[in-house]
């Protein structure tokens, strides 16, 4: 039986996708590359190799995000070209789910703060998303402000454990819900 070893190329794919788990759950400066190496065997230093240093990496897995949306949304679009918005959000929610696109988005506007390098990559990420959205909805301006409004929201209710399953409209009702049950009188 033949032994395959895989290739740069797969290892980057493979040190990606377990970077964005890394970085979704520690955020650029708390990770360690050493639990990518560890997840998908490899060394430390191999690591750095394929991408130079720790803050290309975060980079390159913020790219790779970016390629996940714009293939959902073009995914999502071919299976319902008179009316792909309802495909795309529930794709988006579907994609949102695991929580790693949520937690990397998270930080990385967290760490956009503070690292120029990193907002600009977060702008070309919403630039390249809204691109891609218009070109396939065909949307103005106002639908795209309402879809990256709707995105927003999705993001945030998914990072604090909010049931998306009836989409964002329920999960408000749901909220609002939640909140008037809770809610007890304030006293003066």
């Amino acid at each position: 039986m033949e032994t395959r070893r895989s290739t740069a190329e797969q290892r980057r794919a493979e040190a990606i996708a377990a970077g964005m788990r890394v970085f979704a759950d520690h955020g650029l400066t708390t990770s360690s590359i050493q639990q990518v190496a560890n997840e998908i065997g490899v060394s430390q230093p191999y690591v750095f190799r394929l991408f130079g240093s720790k803050h290309a990496f975060f980079l390159a897995c913020l790219d790779e995000m970016e390629r996940q949306i714009r293939e959902l949304f073009r995914r999502a679009a071919a299976t319902s070209p008179a009316d792909p918005w309802p495909a795309m959000r529930a794709g988006f929610r579907e994609l949102l789910a695991g929580g790693v696109i949520t937690g990397l988005w998270l930080q990385a506007c967290a760490t956009a703060r503070r690292d120029e390098a990193v907002a600009a990559r977060c702008r070309s990420v919403i630039s390249g998303i809204l691109e891609e959205t218009a070109r396939l909805t065909d949307a103005g301006s106002d639908d795209l402000a309402r879809g990256l409004a709707d995105g927003a929201l999705v993001v945030m209710l998914q990072a604090v454990g909010v049931d998306l399953a009836g989409g964002s409209l329920a999960a408000i009702d749901s909220l609002r819900a939640d909140s008037s049950t809770s809610a007890s009188p304030h006293h003066g």
